[in-house]
């Protein structure tokens, strides 16, 4: 396909990843030293719709994309 037929990927919006999330909670704090970690983090993935591509060709966009 040429590159006019090409448009962003709607997922990550021409990033190539979806970037990872880290959240904070005194929930997950532990009691010891060791365990005082109250960060959760999920990592960076490669984008599931466009593969790391950061685009979509014309019609792999979803229905009603033009």
């Amino acid at each position: 396909m040429t590159e006019t037929n090409r448009q962003p990927c709607p997922t990550c919006q021409g990033k190539k990843i979806i970037e990872g999330v880290c959240e904070v909670s005194s929930e997950w704090r532990g009691t010891s030293e060791d365990e005082k970690n109250d960060t959760q983090c999920t990592p960076d993935q490669e984008c599931p719709t466009c593969r790391g591509t950061g685009y979509v060709e014309g019609s792999a966009c979803g229905p009603g994309r033009k």
